[in-house]
């Protein structure tokens, strides 16, 4: 890690010295408040109440929540009169006024509440990292409520914010999807922040947000939160374009045991595998959660879930096609001559007797195909202790084990085996002071790569630390700041980080403050700022934020905000070495190794000769040069490209293209120089090599022209994080307790935004026509004749004028074969602008109508990079919207609803899944009965897309149809 100035470590200090010497400093002369919150009717305490201090200007002064005996207090607040607000979901709020603080004293008295069929302002903590109403949270956020949870089975507790507006979910089968917010989406995505229980939940390392290795089950959720729009100033990295955040249930809040058990079935497309053999088949999910709380003061729980089933089926062409190749390499005995073998020895040396091993082992895991069996155990627990009001301490940890699954990456799907995701957690709140510490770690050795059978180990670790403290400056101002530090510890074996695998460490450091002013009763203020420092970065990240809320009641909230975020390169952009397959030349057995390659802390480096760069080739050992192998890089010239033509045509006469005479008779010919014969730089284009329609500038599909020729290769330089500035203006109002209605306009502009992967290394081909001419001359004034000149001329131009001689390759680009690079590069600037609707009404205590619609002005858009430009894919709609009708008839024990989803199609670009996906149309059923005289027990029914509207949510994904899932419930709170 790069060595902090004394500024820096100044500026992240100043939060653990103002934690310590500030509230004492301010809250001398301070009072409280103290009481209990109960249900009107039954008289019943409640738990998890927001209690707000709130002065004659408007200004909340101090706040707290309620024990699970409804208990609250509330300390540090200054003498006064004051009004005391209660709120919570599914309660209407409650304000008892005239409540008076004398310095030095407790004020006591009693609060009670009437329940509420549905509540349209729930409590969020996610976008302030505080709590607060979602009318006054300084940002877009949207509330998955817990009875929305219980009333719905899903495979994943991501399915819950499926129909939020801004959300985009890329679903790549029955229970695995990759979800963002605001587009950008990709394979192996982590364009979102995704937190459970403030601990991030991405893969540690491959910064995926792969959902179902989450290990948290919708019996322990009680809630989710979605914060449109930039998030760095308060999380830091990797929050530019929002934050999803799970949150699970207290075991002292919500002791009890529940229970599930479920049954489903999927439909699959039609033909989606020769035999039509799974396009029907059965699922179950088993899930359990039990909460103790022997006492206010303490509680544990256990929860954890098993799942079991059949994932739809799909045939990617490129799998198919390998594993052809690899059955026929079984069935010589693995004989190294043998080119269908040798398709699987990229990377590998094959005189050592482990890198043999690993080739038979590959061939295996090819010849297998994919596995369309689906199973996860899950198992999470956590203790809470709360020994006073204001202090609690929060300790768990869990535990998901991926026995059978596909997931998709960037080169290809990987046929996940026993796939362990772990995490352990500390949370401590004492007052306004938060301190956590968590560590998440994965644990695999089983997993391959489906197109190429290689290896995916990864047992790699984040460990995270973060201080937190907030502090009231007087009634108006309130001051919350911070520390945040990462470690990230990639640990691969070699398998992904590869020649990169002993320096890969990652250390992030960050400091920030937000202050909060009341300005007026109508009028707030937030400002926040925020500084990392990142040990692979050269210069420090500035993440300032600001914002204006302005509110004209209690019912409507105006926000004028402006955010500056930034998304760090991840490990897999600096690091990554691994091979992705392999681009064979024809059946001779020549091939380059397709490798996918992270820019390294220090970039990518050409070697050049008086600026022109050099090049590898597999047909470099066969030039007669002494100590010359595949990995040599070579002068990029036609008198080198004519020695390796001489090995493609070598090759020719062996297979009775041409005969041996005429191939001596070629020997014979002095090589040309750059004058007698050009070199074409061309690139390959994947989405050509994946059956696209040729274009007129690829004059050797799927070889394209390299834009500037020779010179325009460039180094390509260090990563730079992408920085996200974001302008966004928001109403969110709630009309006679009946409309809550929320719109969001924002404008970004991006900058540096980091491609996917890319092929940045062009490959080298002698002109074609140049080429004849002068074997064509030469033969002649070698004394052969005009007609067989002129024939060998056009057999030679033809064999090696369309063969890619050699590839022009950085000197630290890994593997062990010439190797044609696929790498991350950043991006110049773009702009883009959209906008979120979201609206609930209820009709009654017991109907509610839900819709939203999302758009974003571009699917793709054009970034420079040098003097060229590069396309960068949204993969994501333009337009999605969705609309949905619910009911709840408490009394009688009975729910549902009806949900339309709605997206237009968009091109996708997604490492090597290219093409366009189209749009859809579905509609979604539930329906939940409390069995009568046992309202513990519930039947739950769960239909998606109820049509049987085959749609493919992205390319490499299979065709979704009807999914459809039943399950009892069983609820008991004996405690």
């Amino acid at each position: 890690m790069k060595t902090l100035s004394r500024s820096t470590v100044s500026l992240f200090a100043l939060p653990v010295l103002l934690a310590l010497s500030l509230p004492q400093a301010v809250h001398a002369q301070d009072g409280a408040l103290a009481g209990t919150v109960r249900d009107s009717a039954s008289q019943a305490p409640l738990s998890a109440v927001l209690v707000e201090v709130v002065s004659s200007n408007g200004a909340v002064v101090a706040t707290g929540t309620s024990g699970p005996g409804g208990a609250f207090r509330i300390i540090q607040i200054p003498a006064g009169t004051y009004s005391v607000r209660f709120t919570s979901p599914g309660w209407r709020s409650t304000t008892m006024d005239g409540q008076v603080v004398t310095a030095g004293q407790t004020t006591s008295f009693q609060a009670a509440m009437v329940e509420q069929s549905y509540n349209l302002n729930p409590i969020t903590v996610t976008t302030s990292r505080t709590e607060e109403k979602v009318l006054d949270a300084p940002a877009s956020v949207q509330v998955v409520r817990t009875a929305r949870i219980e009333a719905r089975p899903t495979t994943t507790p991501v399915d819950h914010v499926r129909d939020e507006a801004g959300v985009d979910i890329i679903q790549t089968g029955l229970q695995s999807s990759y979800v963002v917010v605001r587009g950008f989406n990709n394979i192996f995505s982590g364009a979102t922040l995704t937190l459970t229980d403030n601990r991030i939940a991405r893969v540690p390392s491959l910064r995926a947000n792969i959902s179902h290795l989450n290990p948290i089950t919708n019996m322990d959720l009680e809630r989710m939160e979605v914060v449109l729009g930039p998030g760095s100033a308060l999380y830091g990295p990797n929050a530019a374009n929002g934050v999803v955040h799970s949150i699970t249930k207290s075991p002292i809040d919500y002791p009890g045991v529940n229970l599930s058990i479920a049954g489903g079935t999927r439909r699959g497309a039609e033909n989606a595998l020769p035999n039509d053999s799974l396009r029907n088949e059965p699922m179950m999910h088993a899930e359990g959660r039990v909460a103790l709380a022997p006492s206010d003061k303490f509680g544990f729980k256990v929860s954890g879930q098993y799942f079991d089933g059949t994932e739809f089926p799909f045939i990617d062409p490129e799998e198919a096609e390998q594993q052809v190749i690899a059955t026929a390499c079984q069935g010589t005995g693995y004989d190294l001559t043998n080119p269908a073998c040798l398709n699987f020895s990229e990377g590998l040396d094959l005189t050592n007797s482990e890198d043999q091993a690993v080739l038979k082992q590959s061939v295996d895991n090819v010849a297998k195909g994919r596995q369309h069996n689906l199973r996860r155990w899950t198992l999470d627990a956590r203790v809470d202790w709360r020994p006073n009001p204001e202090t609690s301490l929060i300790v768990g940890g869990g535990r998901t084990n991926a026995n059978s699954s596909v997931d998709l990456t960037g080169i290809g799907a990987g046929q996940v085996t026993n796939w362990a995701y772990n995490y352990a957690q500390a949370r401590f709140q004492w007052k306004e002071l938060f301190a956590q510490f968590f560590m998440n770690w994965s644990d695999n050795e089983e997993t391959y790569l489906l197109r190429s059978g290689r290896p995916l180990i990864d047992k790699s670790q984040l460990l995270v630390g973060q201080l937190q403290h907030s502090s009231r400056l007087g009634s108006n101002h309130r001051l919350v700041y911070g520390v945040d530090m990462l470690r990230t510890i990639p640990k691969s074996e070699g398998t992904i980080n590869g020649q990169n695998e002993d320096d890969d460490d990652i250390w992030e450091v960050g400091g920030y403050a937000q202050w909060e002013w009341t300005i007026n009763q109508k009028l707030d203020f937030v400002g926040a700022m925020r500084l990392d420092d990142h040990s692979l970065l050269q210069d420090l990240v500035f993440s300032p934020r600001a914002a204006f809320v302005y509110k004209p009641n209690q019912e409507n909230s105006f926000r004028l905000t402006w955010n500056r975020a930034y998304s760090t390169p991840s490990t897999l952009n600096f690091f990554l070495d691994i091979s992705s397959g392999s681009l064979p030349l024809g059946a001779s057995g020549f091939r380059y190794d397709v490798r996918a390659q992270g820019a390294t802390k220090n970039g990518l480096r050409f070697v050049r000769d008086d600026g022109t760069p050099r090049h590898m080739s597999p047909f470099a050992p066969f030039l007669g040069l002494e100590g010359v192998d595949q990995r040599t890089l070579l002068p990029t010239n036609a008198q080198t490209l004519w020695g390796e033509g001489l090995v493609v045509m070598g090759g020719a006469a062996q297979a009775g293209a041409i005969t041996p005479a005429q191939f001596a008779a070629l020997a014979q010919i002095a090589a040309p120089t750059d004058g007698d014969v050009g070199i074409i730089p061309l690139t390959l284009d994947p989405s050509l090599a994946l059956g696209s329609d040729p274009t007129s500038d690829c004059p050797a599909p799927p070889f394209c022209l390299t834009p500037g020729g020779l010179e325009g290769v460039q180094d390509i330089s260090p990563l730079k994080p992408t920085i996200n500035n974001t302008i966004e203006l928001g109403y969110t109002g709630l009309v006679a307790e009946r409309l809550l209605i929320g719109i969001n306009g924002w404008y970004s502009r991006i900058t540096d935004y980091i491609s996917a992967l890319r092929v940045s290394t062009p490959n080298l081909f002698l002109n074609p026509v140049e080429l004849g001419q002068y074997v064509a001359l030469k033969l002649i004034e070698g004394g052969m004749s005009l007609a067989e000149a002129q024939q060998l001329a056009t057999t030679t131009a033809t064999l090696v004028g369309q063969t890619p001689l050699g590839v022009v390759t950085p000197e630290n680009v890994g593997g062990t074969d010439a190797t044609l690079a696929l790498a991350y590069q950043n991006l110049g600037s773009f702009d883009l602008f959209g906008g979120e609707i979201a609206a609930t009404y209820l009709l009654g205590d017991a109907w509610e109508i839900d819709g939203t619609f999302s758009m974003v002005s571009k699917d793709r858009f054009t970034a420079a990079r040098g003097d060229e430009t590069e396309e960068v894919p949204l993969n994501a709609p333009k337009y999605k919207g969705t609309a949905a009708v619910r009911f709840n008839y408490d009394n009688v024990g009975l729910n549902g609803g009806v949900r339309f989803r709605s997206q237009i199609g968009f091109p996708g670009n997604s490492g090597v899944y290219i093409g366009d996906v189209k749009g859809y149309e579905v509609f979604d059923i539930s329906l939940g009965w409390r069995i009568p005289g046992f309202r513990e027990l519930w039947l739950q029914l769960d239909v998606q897309n109820v049509f049987d509207t085959q749609y493919q949510p992205f390319i490499g994904t299979p065709e979704l149809g009807r999914f459809a899932i039943l399950r009892a419930r069983y609820d008991w709170s004996p405690f």
